[in-house]
């Protein structure tokens, strides 16, 4: 364990460090709000000053976000793509902030084709000795090997949350320090529990948080929940998403809610998962669940070429099977989706789930992260 630094405001009552935050999407979000949470605690609250890009966890722990994950989140070729010009203003945008605010450390949570440069701008930064950390480490195992050299140049230290990415990276010259994944620090943490108890078996549909994902996979998920009348088909609302883009299930009369995305899982007989965090969540709920995923042709095509990788689920990944079926692309069918469903031996599965909590080892990752970053900021200033 390392040792912690209770940081402290000088004479003149200004804060003493500047952290500026950076996530990109849902789940980056609630792990760069779990490391902000931390950080306030162990440095006796108030001293740090926090400022960010990301979402409504990172708010409530304290970091004033001027910008939020939601306008920020595009994932593939074809969808950068025709975006470019709104991410290329959004990094110069982020880039002026994070230069007024002349921060003592930059906290990159996941998102790396935004993050990392973010990161090469800031290691060049004339406004002093800028601490730079990444929670999360680039999927350098499956494409981008090169960024290895990247994250060696540019970071002052990189937090990978998946067991086997410490080697690889500490290999390639980057300061890896592993302290677990903070996703099992969300499990202890319970959601709003009054929903209704549920009549039927509940059969929990993840469509994703992105539009685009909405959009490609949603139809899909309809399709699914009409082939299982004897089930409860409800889906899962993104996180700060609006409303309305849940119109099409509405219509379908199949119930969206909204905060609740643990607790559905928790409850859920099975559930079908659009490839992210949320397969990870499902298996250390013990939830059974297939994996399923939908891209535009050309980003899935260019994807094709360049990712090294079997699988795309993180609980395979971790474990080198396939214990959670993959269905992706042209195999995304309904069809084969409730052809999974019904056949999936679902012991067999959750023995692996076990498997897969004891590899990813005990809660308090959080903590551990930020006390490391405490650590390394304060070196001219310990307790």
């Amino acid at each position: 364990m390392c040792a912690t630094y209770h940081l402290v405001s000088n004479a003149s009552g200004d804060f003493l460090k500047k952290m500026f935050f950076i996530a990109g999407e849902a789940s980056g979000d609630i792990y760069g709000g779990l490391i902000a949470h931390e950080m306030s605690r162990l440095s006796n609250i108030g001293p740090i000053e926090m400022r960010g890009w990301g979402g409504d966890k990172m708010t409530e722990a304290g970091v004033e976000v001027s910008k939020h994950y939601r306008e920020l989140a595009y994932m593939g070729v074809w969808e950068v793509a025709t975006h470019l010009g709104t991410i290329l203003g959004n990094l110069k945008k982020c880039w002026n902030e994070i230069e007024a605010f002349t921060p003592d450390a930059i906290v990159l949570v996941d998102f790396p084709g935004f993050n990392m440069r973010i990161a090469q701008k800031a290691a060049r930064a004339k406004w002093g000795d800028v601490k730079i950390f990444q929670v999360v480490a680039p999927q350098v195992w499956a494409w981008k090997k090169g960024r290895i050299k990247s994250l060696a140049r540019d970071y002052t230290a990189v937090f990978p949350v998946l067991p086997f990415e410490h080697n690889l990276l500490i290999a390639g010259g980057v300061q890896s320090i592993y302290c677990g994944h903070p996703l099992l620090d969300t499990l202890s943490t319970n959601q709003d529990e009054t929903q209704q108890v549920p009549t039927k078996p509940v059969l929990a549909l993840l469509p994703g948080s992105r539009k685009q994902e909405l959009h490609k996979m949603l139809p899909v998920l309809l399709e699914v929940a009409k082939q299982f009348p004897e089930m409860e088909a409800v889906i899962a609302g993104a996180p700060g998403a609006a409303d309305t883009l849940y119109i099409q299930a509405r219509e379908a009369g199949v119930n969206v809610v909204f905060g609740q995305t643990r607790n559905l899982l928790k409850t859920a007989k099975f559930a079908v998962i659009t490839s992210g965090t949320a397969t990870l969540e499902a298996a250390l709920l013990n939830t059974s669940h297939v994996l399923v995923y939908k891209t535009s042709s050309l980003t899935y095509a260019i994807a094709k070429l360049l990712v090294n990788v079997k699988f795309i689920g993180l609980t395979n990944l971790i474990l080198n099977r396939e214990v959670v079926p993959e269905l992706i692309q042209g195999r995304c069918t309904a069809g084969n989706i409730a052809k999974e469903i019904q056949s999936l031996d679902t012991s067999t599965q959750r023995i692996a789930f076990d498997e897969l909590r004891m590899s990813l080892g005990h809660t308090g990752a959080s903590e551990r992260i930020a006390q490391r970053m405490l650590e390394i900021i304060s070196v001219d200033h310990p307790s």
